[in-house]
């Protein structure tokens, strides 16, 4: 039995915590080894610390899924709250964005939602900081925004977030949207969009049965956008891309979505297929001028075609991002 095993072990048979002195003696390590093990336990979720007077007191991790409210209006924490319920998440709370990321540093949450404006560091900052940190940057971070404008979503999206929302919302789809990614967590994702990858839509599709109808979304000329903007401009537009499947999927068991490759979404689009198609496209073709740094007159979207300035001062038209979508099978993805 490995180190960390032996720790857990003692940790289950002692609910009521332990102190590090008291886990070293058990196990047999020196308190800086113990305590070494005891951090990159609870980093993964293993175990965890509470205060106790002037004592730390580490304890076996809840089972639930940790979720971290940051959120400065009371009555809406109240609110996600009850819409979670404490009896089936491990909810923790902070009041503003200097708090969110204390509570992060010490609780390392499964989940993060995160109001947009907070008092003293708001949202925006909150979420490049976690993003930008190696123990944190894979925490799905959903963004709760007052508006819903694309401009809104657009400040999220450059910022690392991996879902937003829009308030007020359903009850329902705040409930959906969390399960969907604390599942995620669980299962192999992909590292820019948190979606499932592959082989969780193949397992996914197997459990189904029958034939759905499976469709493959393509971002066409991702390429030629990263060679003007960059990276990580074009991984946010990725992102969105993800969200904007997502968001138009209506919720059955048998309507999901998956990340195959940099630029190769897997929809799973249930009964209301065609229309969900079309919106998708739609709301893709309406939000994608906003990731050119251009005046929406430069885009022609007829055309396909997007007007830029060259280094030289020279105008140049270059292919415009878009979706291509197409009907494919099982045996194909």
């Amino acid at each position: 039995m490995g180190a960390e095993e032996n720790i857990l072990k003692l940790l289950n048979s002692s609910p009521e915590g332990l102190s590090t002195s008291e886990i070293a003696a058990g196990t047999g390590h020196t308190r800086a080894t113990a305590a070494k093990y005891l951090e990159m336990m609870k980093i993964r979720g293993m175990a965890d610390a509470r205060n106790v007077g002037k004592a730390k007191l580490w304890v076996s991790a809840s089972k639930k899924k940790k979720i971290l409210i940051a959120e400065d209006e009371p009555h809406i924490r109240r609110l996600i709250t009850v819409i979670l319920g404490r009896e089936n998440h491990d909810l923790v709370e902070a009041a503003n964005g200097e708090q969110a990321l204390e509570m992060v540093s010490e609780h390392m949450p499964d989940l993060v939602i995160l109001d947009l404006m907070m008092p003293k560091i708001d949202g925006i900052e909150v979420c490049r900081q976690l993003k930008r940190n190696a123990l944190t940057k894979k925490i799905p971070v959903i963004m709760l925004t007052a508006k819903g404008e694309m401009t809104d979503k657009v400040v999220g999206i450059t910022a690392g977030a991996d879902d937003y929302m829009t308030k007020p919302f359903d009850p329902a789809e705040l409930r959906t949207r969390v399960k969907t990614f604390l599942e995620r967590h669980d299962s192999e994702r992909n590292p820019v969009t948190n979606l499932p990858s592959r082989s969780y839509v193949l397992k996914k599709l197997a459990s189904l049965g029958g034939n759905p109808d499976i469709y493959r979304v393509v971002l066409e000329n991702i390429g030629v956008y990263r060679s003007s903007y960059g990276h990580g401009k074009a991984n946010e537009l990725i992102r969105l891309t993800s969200q904007i499947i997502t968001h138009n999927l209506d919720g059955s068991t048998d309507s999901f979505a998956g990340h195959d490759s940099e630029n190769n979404f897997i929809v799973v689009a249930g009964k209301s297929s065609a229309s969900i198609l079309k919106q998708i496209s739609e709301e893709f073709a309406s939000s994608v001028p906003f990731f050119y740094n251009i005046d929406y007159e430069s885009v022609n979207l007829k055309k396909n075609i997007v007007t830029m300035m060259s280094s030289k001062g020279e105008t140049k038209e270059i292919p415009l991002v878009r979706l291509a979508v197409s009907r494919t099978d099982r045996k194909s993805i």
